[in-house]
């Protein structure tokens, strides 16, 4: 077994759930406004995006990846980002 596959098996349930959702909604967040991946992690980074999903999982993962990719987006514009 591999430290990664150690360290994820030791991990409780709702941590693994909210980093599976950060990992998909990056990964949604970059397809909507044609980013690479690590280009979208660092937007929503920089705006404080990842850590207000982190905060907001329990209402974030109830619903669609769209809608919650206007609200970030809103969210990030309110912080100084530019993609609309």
């Amino acid at each position: 077994m591999t430290y990664f596959a150690y360290f994820c098996s030791t991990m409780p349930t709702k941590e693994k759930n909210i980093i599976e959702y950060l990992v998909v909604f990056v990964v949604e967040f970059a397809k909507h406004f044609g980013l690479t991946e690590a280009q979208s992690f660092n937007y929503l980074d920089q705006y404080g995006a990842m850590l207000l999903l982190e905060q907001q999982y329990n209402y974030a993962h109830t619903q669609s990846f769209a809608s919650i990719v206007d609200d970030v987006t809103q969210y990030c514009q309110r912080k100084g980002g530019h993609l609309k």
